[in-house]
């Protein structure tokens, strides 16, 4: 174990999968910074922009880091994003169901001031079934993360992580030009007539969970869709 080796670790609360990463850092480095979010558009604690280390590793954080931050790590900082380097942004597992893909996965980057656009390190995927759902692809993309994660810290501990040659390796993966933001996301949970009838199975495939409901809007007010477990 290099006991000199720093890393932050930014991460998601209430998240099974950010709990066990952490624990896979904490078995094999001493030097770690966790720094949970809980909700978008928060700021970074004050003392975490003092930070100098190593490695900077992000998993559904919802924290934007700025560059100043990403250049503080002397090695690399390197995001775990849900999804393939086909869809960036947010929602994209919504709009993967939405177009009808039948392959998704998740990728591995280096950060860098544009969200979802740094230099491509690693990319796993996986055949979307057709009883899938937002929940179950999510789960399987999230496997994979850890995958990809213990891959990276296994390198680290053993003094072969070799920047350059993973993203060689990577160079036939590039990302796509579109990138998916909040307004396209809420758009979409927004019903109306353009949904077509032989459209619905698949646009609520894409959009209903137990948390997220589509709605319409009638005299001012918003009127969700049920959510029923089957």
């Amino acid at each position: 174990m290099n006991k000199n080796i720093k890393i932050l670790f930014f991460c998601r609360k209430n998240c099974n999968f950010s709990k066990k990463m952490f624990q896979e850092l904490k078995k094999n480095f001493k030097k770690i910074t966790r720094v949970i979010s809980s909700e978008p558009n928060k700021k970074i604690p004050k003392k975490i922009h003092k930070w100098k280390g190593h490695y900077i590793l992000s998993f559904r954080s919802f924290y934007i880091l700025p560059i100043k931050l990403i250049k503080q790590a002397k090695f690399a900082a390197i995001n775990f994003h849900p999804g393939t380097p086909k869809y960036r942004g947010i929602g994209c597992v919504n709009f993967a169901i939405l177009n009808s893909e039948k392959v998704y996965g998740s990728t591995c980057h280096l950060m860098t001031k544009r969200i979802d656009n740094g230099k491509i390190i690693d990319v796993r995927k996986f055949n979307i079934k057709k009883n899938d759902n937002i929940k179950t692809i999510l789960k399987k993309s999230y496997n994979f993360q850890f995958k990809q994660f213990k891959k990276i810290i296994n390198k680290i501990k053993n003094n072969n992580f070799n920047l350059n040659l993973m993203i060689k390796k990577s160079k036939q993966d590039k990302w796509s030009k579109k990138i998916y933001n909040r307004g396209d996301l809420n758009k979409l949970y927004k019903l109306n007539s353009l949904v077509k009838s032989n459209d619905l199975k698949k646009y609520l495939r894409a959009t209903l969970t137990n948390k997220f409901r589509p709605y319409f809007e009638f005299d001012r007010k918003k009127y969700f869709l049920n959510y029923e477990k089957k």
